[in-house]
Order: C-alpha cells, then structure tokens, then sequence
C-alpha cells in the first residue's frame, strides 16, 4: 500500500489562552490536542494567526496527513483507503467520511431547531407565520429581531427548505448527506418536534 502526505489547509477559531495574544506555539499545542491526536509537533505549521480580540483568534495551520491507498488489481484505479492524523490509527475513509456527516447532521439539526424558535417567536408577537416562500425569504424576516445567527444552508452547503404546511404549521427541511429528497438522510424539523 502506499502513503501519501497531503497538507491540510484549515482556519481554526481558538479561545484566547491565559495570554494576551495567541502565540504560534500555543496554536500548535492546542492543534496537536485536537481529539487526543497526538499529532507530532513538525506535522502542525502555523502560517499566521489573525482576528485576535480578548476571547478569540483565527489561526490558519497546514497539517500533514497521510492517506493510505489501495487498488485491487494492478491496472485498476487507485482509490483513498484509510486516513492517518499524526501517530494515531488509520482510520478508514468510510469511518472518517461517516463522523463528518455526523457533526454535519447535528449542527443542521440545531441550525434548523433555531431557525423553527424564531419562527414560533414571530408568530407569538404577530399571530401568524411569517409571509414567506423559501428559506432566504423567511430569515430576511427573522434576522435579526427573532435570530441572531443568520442560518439558510445546511451542513453539506445546500439551502433548508421552507414550507408552510398549514394556516399555523410549517416544516423545515435538509436533504441531509446524500442531498436526495425522501431519504433517510433527510432532517425534518416541523412546528414543535425535530425527525431525523
């Protein structure tokens, strides 16, 4: 099998540490815990560290990763079998692809459940849904007197759609992973409940 080394390219937001200012080396430690990955020191580089305030800082890090590949005849294509994160375990693609969609599938569902509370926050004050057709429509509405986080895409860049399903319902929806509607993968969140 062969190992290949890719550089990952990521922005992290950090909380500010006991010091004024993130240093590099506090970013790198930080980075290196990053699910008790035990990342080694030399496979984490600090390009630059920007946006610091008292409580937050963006450092933007390259991270070396090595991915396994396989291929099941000589002349077959290649394909990514297993992902290494500093000394840990190879875990396989499917594994690691599956965790994304997970933190994916929950923070669309909490997006969606704060979009639905502003919803019912609208219709509280004014005795009725808010008069709108699509997603863009509706937190135009909401943003930002009902919601202070403008919420429109789900975790995988697709926009949530809207529905007014009666005079005083409506129904939230993601088409979750696989982006097909009537899925199981799809995240419903209605007047006062949330079905994944």
């Amino acid at each position: 099998m062969k190992a290949a080394h890719v550089l990952l390219l990521g922005s992290l937001v950090l909380s500010a540490c006991t010091s004024a200012r993130l240093s590099h080396d506090e970013a790198r430690k930080k980075i290196a815990e990053i699910g008790r990955s035990n990342l080694v020191p030399d496979a984490i580089e600090i390009r630059r560290i920007v946006s610091q305030s008292e409580t937050q800082a963006i450092a933007e890090a390259t991270i070396t990763l090595a991915f396994q590949f396989k291929r099941d005849t000589p002349n077959a294509e290649w394909r990514i079998q297993a992902v290494r994160l500093g000394d840990r375990d190879w875990i396989s693609l499917d594994e690691l692809l599956a965790g994304i969609n997970e933190g994916r599938r929950r923070t669309t569902t909490d997006a969606m459940q704060k979009v639905a509370d502003a919803v019912e926050k609208y219709r509280s004050t004014n005795g009725a849904l808010p008069n709108a057709r699509d997603i863009v429509g509706l937190t135009d509405i909401l943003h930002p007197q009902y919601m202070n986080e403008l919420v429109r895409e789900d975790g995988w860049g697709k926009p949530i759609i809207y529905e007014v399903t009666g005079p005083s319902t409506f129904r939230l929806l993601s088409q979750g992973a696989d982006g097909l509607p009537g899925t199981r993968d799809d995240i419903v969140v209605t007047s006062g409940s949330t079905d994944q």
